[in-house]
């Protein structure tokens, strides 16, 4: 009898000592797999042969978090629980801050809920059911075993998803500081003006790199080229197009061509880099201070305003944006006289597309009043200063959604 006793004990042990190496050799199979950095479909396949051929559970359905609840696998079940969105599954499972789980009357007698957490988070729940006996590992250590290799295999695939989303993140970090660098580099350095003019700018990025740009290039003593601009769009992508239109336009420049002529050309440039993706709004003036005046266009941008002896006018005559099509519409230029003590202002849409607790925009009405009550106070700079203060206070406790950008020049004689 003690004989017996003794066979038989040694046949349990002997028994679960192969399971035991059983479950380790798939442990080891699918940390294999995942050490060699398998794509998530072929780890779920791994993960579906070893219940269905090896651990023989007939019935398996896996629910995923991957940002959104999917169903990644499914064989043996009942259609209709085939068919149940995750969502509506997680509401009848009920599942508690204790991690237990109800039991949903549609589960049935041969299956089991299996639910992953981490970090506190729910991952994915699987339902595994029609566990057959054999004598490989017994029907008590298989859903056990199961739950063990379903954390570490969805545990592996989120790490993996984080770990992309984390390089992505660090990617797209560097390329706002290159392109801040880039954008940076654009604007003029050491502006300042002389016994015929003043001048002052402002430029506030946004925590996003934004597209604007804005220039003044010297002829002469008295007469200077002064523009800007805001591409469509942020990032690197806004920054590089911002970057060839610049150079393009300093070779234009230089090659001293007529306003209407650099406006056609400087469209056909953008046309061939952006490929009809972005555009460009764009201001540009020539002011001579000697003969009092200003001619320019300005092609789609939001309109400088012309401040003299108390009065606002806009410089709004033009076109429309760069690189919206091909041939620009009714281009048109202007020239307009500028006094002594006249001033113009120039400025991109982050200052009146600056929204308050409400919604509501600065926009263009609060801007020209502002305007109209503080430009001929002070310096430009002080303009400048009381403006930004207008602004914060306008927005109370939203923040800037968009780079804000300022130049503005004075006739001093």
């Amino acid at each position: 009898m003690t004989e017996n006793i003794m066979s038989e004990t040694i046949e349990k042990l002997h028994w679960e000592l192969q399971s035991k190496k059983l479950q380790l050799h798939w442990l080891l199979q699918i940390t294999k797999a995942i050490n060699y950095n398998l794509p998530s479909a072929q780890l779920y396949n791994i993960y579906q042969t070893v219940i269905k051929e090896h651990l023989h559970a007939g019935k398996l359905s896996l629910f995923v978090n991957e940002g959104e609840w999917k169903q990644v696998l499914s064989y043996g079940m009942k259609e209709e629980l085939a068919r149940l969105q995750p969502e509506k599954l997680l509401d009848e499972l009920q599942m508690s801050s204790t991690k237990e789980i109800a039991t949903p009357e549609w589960l049935e007698k041969d299956e089991s809920i299996i639910p992953v957490y981490h970090n506190e988070r729910l991952l994915a729940y699987s339902i595994v059911g029609d566990i057959k006996s054999t004598h490989d590992i017994p029907v008590r250590a298989i859903v056990p075993f199961i739950h063990t290799i379903t954390n570490i295999i969805v545990v592996a695939i989120e790490n993996k998803r984080l770990n992309i989303e984390a390089v992505a993140q660090a990617a797209f970090r560097k390329e706002l500081e290159l392109a801040a660098e880039m954008q940076d580099m654009l604007f003029p350095v050491g502006l300042k003006g002389n016994e015929w003019f003043d001048v002052a700018t402002v430029y506030l990025p946004h925590q996003q790199v934004g597209g604007d740009y804005y220039d003044f290039i010297s002829l002469s003593e008295y007469e200077h080229i002064f523009c800007m601009a805001d591409v469509s769009g942020k990032g690197m992508a806004a920054a590089l197009l911002m970057s060839n239109f610049q150079a393009n336009l300093h070779a234009l420049i230089r090659n001293k061509l007529p306003l209407k002529e650099l406006i056609t050309e400087l469209n056909e440039c953008v046309n061939k880099s952006a490929k009809g993706e972005k555009f460009i709004t764009f201001f540009i003036g020539v002011i001579n201070f000697k003969n009092h005046t200003i001619h320019y266009i300005n092609a789609g941008h939001n309109p400088p305003v012309l401040f003299d002896k108390d009065k606002i006018k806009l410089l709004d005559k033009g076109t429309t944006g760069l690189g919206m099509l091909d041939t620009l519409p009714s281009l048109k230029d202007e020239t307009v006289t500028f006094e002594k003590n006249a001033s113009v202002f120039c400025y991109t849409d982050g200052v009146t597309e600056l929204e308050n607790n409400a919604g509501e925009f600065f926009g263009t009405e609060n801007l020209h009043e502002f305007i109209h009550k503080n430009m001929a106070a002070g310096t430009l700079s002080d303009f400048h200063h009381s403006l930004i203060r207008e602004l914060d206070s306008y927005r109370q406790s939203t923040s800037y959604t968009d780079d804000v950008t300022i130049l503005s020049l004075r006739a001093l004689a």
